[in-house]
C-alpha cells in the first residue's frame, strides 16, 4: 500500500472520529433527549390602582411563574395574604416570583398601599 493511500485512509478515519465522538458525547449527556418541564408564566401589570388582569387563574399544584411589573407611577404591591406573597414595586421595577399552590380556591388579591382606592383583584386556584 502506499503512503498516500495510507494518509488518505488516516485522515479519513480521524474526520469520521472527529464527527462522532461529539455527537456521541452529546448523546450521552442527555442534553435534547430529556423533556423540559412545562414553565407556566403569566404578566401582571400593576397600574395605578388597579391590577391587569385583575382576576389571575393558576391550576393547583403546578408551578407558575408571575412576571410582575409596575408602570405606574406609585408605588405598589402584590399582595395574597393566604398564599403568603407579598412584593412590593417601585414605579417602573420589575419582578418574577415563582409560586406552586397547591389548595384550590379564590384568594383576595391587593395592593397594601391602594387597597381602598379600589386597587384589589382575585387569584383563582383550580
Amino acid at each position: 500500500m502506499s503512503i498516500k493511500k495510507s494518509l488518505a485512509g488516516l485522515l479519513a478515519l480521524m474526520m469520521v472520529m472527529s464527527i462522532s465522538v461529539p455527537l456521541h458525547v452529546f448523546a450521552a449527556s442527555g442534553a435534547g433527549t430529556e423533556p423540559m418541564e412545562p414553565v407556566n408564566e403569566m404578566m401582571v401589570e400593576l397600574h395605578d390602582d388597579f391590577f391587569n388582569p385583575d382576576v389571575i387563574t393558576i391550576a393547583s399544584g403546578e408551578s407558575t411563574e408571575l412576571l410582575l411589573e409596575n408602570v405606574g407611577q406609585k408605588q405598589h404591591t402584590f399582595t395574597v395574604e393566604k398564599l403568603g406573597i407579598d412584593a412590593e414595586l417601585q414605579p417602573r421595577e420589575q419582578k418574577t416570583i415563582t409560586i406552586e399552590p397547591q389548595e384550590a380556591g379564590t384568594y383576595e388579591l391587593i395592593c397594601r398601599f391602594h387597597e381602598n382606592e379600589g386597587m384589589v383583584g382575585e387569584v383563582i386556584i383550580k
